[in-house]
């Protein structure tokens, strides 16, 4: 082929190579048309959501002028779009706060290290008109090839500072009825300690006096009634006094031994064992170390946990208590267990409940339904544990642990 033939023959595939760029550039438009109208679409849906949002939504370039105002920040700062874009953002916070801002852009915008960027703080913004109102802030950053920005979400925390504070008044004034009341309680039940324990002292000597002259079963029976009134009218006060100074009162940590505190109970319930033929078992280690707690408090466990087995025995031929204090590797571990009714197994997770006291329980009526809180809540106190074991009609077994350091 000479060269003639090659010219035309090139001249001939130029149209089909003209047609295939063109087609080619068709189909690169349309693509170009479907991402404009994606980024289009894009922006819109974003712009959509920016608007609707109550909140402020605000931009910002490197040279602290405004670039963008949703409807959020109109609404917030009570300024049109028109008012504020291009002006300083400074515009929008009080005077205290301007200083401090131009230097941490300038420190950014410098060393890129951020201060508060992601986080929320809580600050003051700057209505039109120069009302200043509590906000929430939240800082971003964003670059392009050219310029640095940024965005804050800011929300107009008003309503809630003002509901805080209205219900940190209602809770003070809550706080001081509660006082008053709680003053008014431990008045009265301190002023009616003294007389019911006369009346049940009174009561106990007139039945011995009527017992020497003339002895009569139904007047010893109305007598029996009011001792045992008066005795849980006094158990009442005094539970109500030792829960009122729990809230109140500090423990006073000393060193003492258990056996010390388990023998002088023993004793002070000798006379209600006795009567009821309650046969009483201690089992204290002779290796058990002294231990470092509230000696009152403890006290105050022991005997709230004997007298409770005392008063739910029952009718037990065999009745038995036995008081075990062990040395654990940690901790010091004391239980008292009976063999008496026990407690039904639908109520001991709720046994140390304040006021609970379990349906149809006998000498539930007796009771207070504050011993068994007054026990957790002073164990609780020392940093210890307080549990139940217990099966019905074979008696309860109460163990508490105590460390063998004092809470820091």
């Amino acid at each position: 082929m000479d060269h003639t033939d090659k010219t035309t023959e090139k001249r001939m595939q130029k149209p089909d190579q003209l047609r295939q760029c063109l087609v080619e550039l068709e189909a690169s438009e349309a693509k170009w048309r479907v991402l404009e109208e994606a980024l289009q679409e894009s922006g819109m849906r974003f712009r959509s959501v920016v608007e609707s949002t109550v909140d402020a939504i605000i931009s910002s370039d490197a040279e602290d002028r405004i670039t963008f105002w949703n409807n959020g920040a109109k609404n917030i700062f009570g300024y049109s779009e028109e008012e504020v874009l291009g002006k300083p953002v400074t515009m929008l916070m009080p005077e205290r706060y301007r200083e401090s801002h131009s230097r941490g852009v300038q420190r950014y915008l410098a060393t890129g290290e951020p201060r508060i960027m992601g986080a929320t703080a809580e600050l003051y913004g700057l209505r039109k008109g120069n009302i200043e109102f509590p906000v929430e802030l939240s800082l971003s950053t964003w670059r392009t090839k050219e310029k640095i920005f940024f965005s804050a979400i800011i929300r107009d925390t008003s309503d809630r500072k003002q509901a805080e504070k209205a219900l940190e008044q209602r809770t003070l004034e809550a706080r001081q009825r509660t006082e008053e009341l709680e003053s008014l309680i431990h008045m009265v039940a301190h002023d009616l300690k003294s007389p019911v324990i006369a009346v049940a002292g009174l009561v106990r000597l007139l039945k011995t006096k009527i017992d020497e002259l003339a002895p009569n079963p139904k007047i010893e029976q109305m007598l029996k009634q009011i001792t045992s009134a008066a005795e849980s009218m006094e158990k009442f006060l005094k539970d109500l006094l030792d829960a009122m100074a729990l809230t109140h009162g500090e423990p006073e940590f000393t060193h003492f031994r258990m056996d010390e505190i388990v023998e002088d109970l023993v004793r002070q319930h000798k006379q209600a064992t006795t009567e009821r033929g309650i046969r009483i078992l201690v089992d204290v280690g002779k290796s058990v170390p002294p231990i470092i707690a509230d000696k009152h408090r403890i006290y105050q466990v022991l005997d709230n946990l004997l007298g409770n087995a005392i008063r739910h025995m029952g009718e037990k031929s065999d009745a038995e208590i036995r008081i075990q204090v062990a040395d654990g590797e940690d901790c010091i571990c004391t239980s008292v267990c009976d063999n008496g009714i026990g407690i039904p197994r639908e109520y001991q997770n709720r046994i140390f409940d304040r006021f609970f006291r379990v349906p149809g329980y006998p000498g539930g009526k007796t009771g207070t339904g504050l011993g068994l809180s007054i026990v957790k809540k002073i164990v609780e106190v020392h940093k210890g544990k307080v549990w139940v074991e217990s099966e019905p009609g074979k008696g309860a077994k109460f163990m508490f642990s105590l460390p063998k350091m004092p809470p820091g």
